[in-house]
């Protein structure tokens, strides 16, 4: 039960991360900075921090599976935490290889957006299974 203490501030920096590497990145290119060590620095922290966040749903999840699969939007849920993981992964390859691919900057900053705005459906989705589902059934218990 002390994973499903865990999961929310993995979640919380796992949607942070990665915005606050979309704003600097997004800065960096209003103000024609070359990508350098603390860009290369958030990328890294943001993917693993989304990583870490679908690691902790599912440990998290393994407790309350029964309770879960009862949700209609689990199973999307599930899936898009899969996804975003992998995803991640991959936009981390791509900034490591602006060197090497002319346009892997222009495509990591478009991935960057569409990732995070998928990691807002995602908290989206995870608020929904946590309040809708089981905050507000515990309290209308009281």
């Amino acid at each position: 039960m002390e994973l499903l203490k865990l999961h929310p501030p993995l979640v919380h920096f796992g949607i942070a991360l990665p915005f606050s590497l979309l704003v600097l990145d997004l800065y960096y290119r209003y103000s024609k900075r070359e990508p350098d060590g603390l860009h290369l620095l958030f990328s890294l922290l943001a993917s693993f921090s989304v990583v870490l966040s679908f690691i902790s749903g599912v440990l998290a999840h393994n407790p309350i599976e029964d309770k879960l699969h009862h949700i209609q939007v689990f199973p999307l849920h599930e899936g898009l935490g899969l996804f975003l993981a992998l995803y991640f992964i991959i936009l981390a390859g791509l900034r490591l290889s602006f060197k090497k691919f002319s346009k892997a900057r222009d495509i990591y900053t478009v991935g960057l957006l569409l990732g995070v705005l998928a990691l807002f459906l995602q908290g989206s989705l995870g608020g929904t299974i946590v309040y809708d589902h089981m905050i507000r059934p515990w309290l209308e218990e009281r």
